[in-house]
């Protein structure tokens, strides 16, 4: 037999409506079963032990939680095998909500406001918080976000028609009839103070990735790779920036495991501001590359921006840094924190050992070798290195270290993924995933909305749109692509201006043209003004193809649509602000 009781009377529970118990067996049902997640439909409570470990994970979660008194060794067992299994945030001050189909942490008027360093000055209903009137859900509290070009408090009655639980802003209209939450000064500030808070009641690891190419792919493979600790949060679209991060960490779920995030910057101090909120358990760096280099005089600099990533690693942390890269391997990392290698050289400890092109160039096979006792890459010599060429790629046959290996098929095409995939493997064995099942994970991987989806039109034509992003380092490996693809007809490519790159952009745009002309594809468009310079700076005379450029999509859309034919392979590919999906769509209606 047991009881139980809650701080607001027997038998009810604030957090999910009221139950209903007998002797024997006691079915608990929530009337707000639509601030749950799907796969908590109910909750049944029974005397028996076993019974009660099946479903006792529905009930510490929430400001009230039950307090339980159980008779019985089994069911006494059960209620410790439970504690061992609590979510990791801490819960004891959090109610969960849904909206959308996605969890937030929720928030009193008193807690946004002792948050935020802010008066409440009218309470309101517990709410999570929405910065975005177009998306915000009825209950949320609205955070009016001002900047150079915007300011929320313009779309008050806009949160108001949604339904919004409150506002924390500045000022609101005389007769606000809601919450509000005073703010003196920058309401960023107050965001960024909230996602602050949310990451320091959160238990579980975070795994913040930053570097000049590949941060969505690594963002997602890791979370994959993750994926028998429990639900990974996992940064939403391209929320990498000061704004993106704190919201990343406010959308959390009360039951997540573990946390990945994308960190994105254009200037110096972007990253370690990024890092101080999150603080990353786990601190990844790529690569370091010409990315955004309008605020940058060198290499170095950026590698500089990117290493503010482990400047607040503490004792305890985890750095997974790409050994093949110099600039990153420059990085100092603090006294303390465990550095954990990944990449093609000996010595890694996850070292990616081969890479090949498949099913036509649209997957890649990937062999990956965990090292659980790998040397520093300082130590080794140059005799253990030409020993390993020596028997090939496969043979690691004089290694002293233990180590195992995974071969695995990734269907997406690209070679570059594999070394995305030997970094998120890096990660994972950091967290203690066993490595075997690392590759099965990653098998799963499949590439976010317009980075190198292959889609096979109607027409007959095959696009590789790869149109979210561009940099000369995701340039060149998406031309690398086109080249490799199995193509029936002519090989296509279609640029767009890569924006961002400040003195650096006349010679990288140059740099693609030229190896356009060395891969010999037949048919190059280019949209923007920094293409069509290069173009005219690059030797064409001996080129064996075909160009044509405009000074936008939209106007090279008009021109591109009478030059492809049935079997032609297109790659599409720019910076955000080229908006080359325009392109896209103008092939897909394509009549042939």
């Amino acid at each position: 037999m047991f009881s139980v009781s809650s701080p607001r009377g027997m038998h009810t529970h604030p957090a999910v409506g009221a139950a209903i118990f007998s002797p024997v067996h006691s079915v608990y049902r929530s009337e707000r079963l639509h601030l749950w997640p799907k796969n908590f439909p109910s909750l049944s409570i029974a005397d028996d032990g076993n019974q009660f470990s099946r479903s006792c994970q529905f009930l510490h979660v929430g400001r009230y939680p039950l307090q339980l008194s159980i008779a019985g060794h089994s069911a006494a067992s059960s209620v410790e095998s439970y504690r061992q299994r609590i979510p990791a945030y801490d819960t004891s001050e959090q109610l969960p909500i849904e909206n959308n189909n996605q969890l937030g942490i929720v928030w009193t008027a008193n807690e946004i406001a002792e948050a935020v360093g802010g008066h409440a000055i009218k309470l309101g209903p517990s709410g999570s918080i929405s910065t975005d009137t177009r998306t915000l859900q009825s209950g949320q509290w609205f955070l009016a976000l001002t900047g150079p070009r915007f300011d929320g408090h313009d779309f008050l009655h806009s949160a108001l028609a949604k339904g919004c639980a409150g506002v924390v802003g500045n000022r609101v209209y005389d007769g606000w009839p809601v919450g509000f939450v005073q703010v003196d000064g920058s309401t960023l500030i107050s965001l960024q103070r909230l996602g602050a808070l949310a990451r320091k009641k959160f238990r579980g690891p975070v795994v913040g990735i930053t570097g000049s190419a590949g941060k969505t792919t690594t963002r997602a493979m890791v979370s994959l790779a993750l994926e028998p600790l429990g639900h990974i949060h996992q940064t939403s679209g391209n929320q990498n920036n000061h704004i993106g991060v704190p919201l990343s960490l406010l959308a959390m779920p009360l039951f997540s495991k573990a946390c990945v995030l994308e960190m994105g910057m254009n200037h110096l101090g972007e990253i370690q501001e990024l890092s101080r909120i999150s603080e990353p358990s786990v601190r990844v760096v790529l690569n370091v590359g010409p990315a955004h280099m309008e605020n940058f005089r060198s290499l170095e600099e950026v590698a500089m921006a990117k290493g503010e990533i482990v400047l607040g690693a503490r004792p305890g942390d985890v750095c997974v840094l790409n050994a093949d890269d110099p600039l990153v391997m420059n990085l100092p990392i603090p006294d303390g924190v465990q550095r954990v290698l990944f990449g093609s050289k000996v010595g890694c400890d996850v070292r990616l050992i081969a890479a090949q092109s498949t099913q036509g160039g649209c997957a890649v096979q990937v062999t990956l070798e965990h090292c659980s006792s790998a040397n520093s890459l300082l130590g080794i010599e140059s005799k253990e290195k030409s020993t390993r060429e020596s028997v090939g790629l496969e043979g690691d046959t004089n290694s002293k270290s233990s180590s195992s290996r995974v071969v695995f098929e990734i269907p997406s095409p690209g070679l570059h993924l594999a070394m995305n995939a030997c970094a998120a493997g890096a990660v994972a064995v950091s967290l203690g995933i066993p490595f075997p099942q690392v590759g099965k994970l990653l098998a799963n991987f499949r590439p976010a909305k317009m980075r190198l989806n292959i889609e096979n039109c109607k027409n007959k034509i095959r696009i590789i749109n790869d149109a979210y992003n561009a940099n000369p380092l995701s340039m060149v490996a998406a031309l690398e692509l086109l080249y490799s693809i199995d193509c029936k007809g002519r090989r296509v490519a279609v640029l767009g201006d890569m924006l961002e790159l400040g003195k650096f952009g006349k010679r990288a745009h140059l740099d693609v043209i030229k190896l356009c002309i060395e891969l010999g594809f037949d048919l190059v468009g280019v949209a923007g003004l920094q293409f069509m310079e290069a173009i005219k700076a690059a030797d064409l005379t001996s080129a064996e193809f075909s160009m044509i450029s405009a000074l936008d999509s939209e106007s090279l859309a008009l021109q591109i649509g009478n030059k492809l034919t049935v079997g032609d392979v297109v790659l599409v590919k720019g910076s955000r602000g080229m908006k080359m999906e325009v392109i896209v769509d103008v092939i897909r209606s394509i009549h042939v």
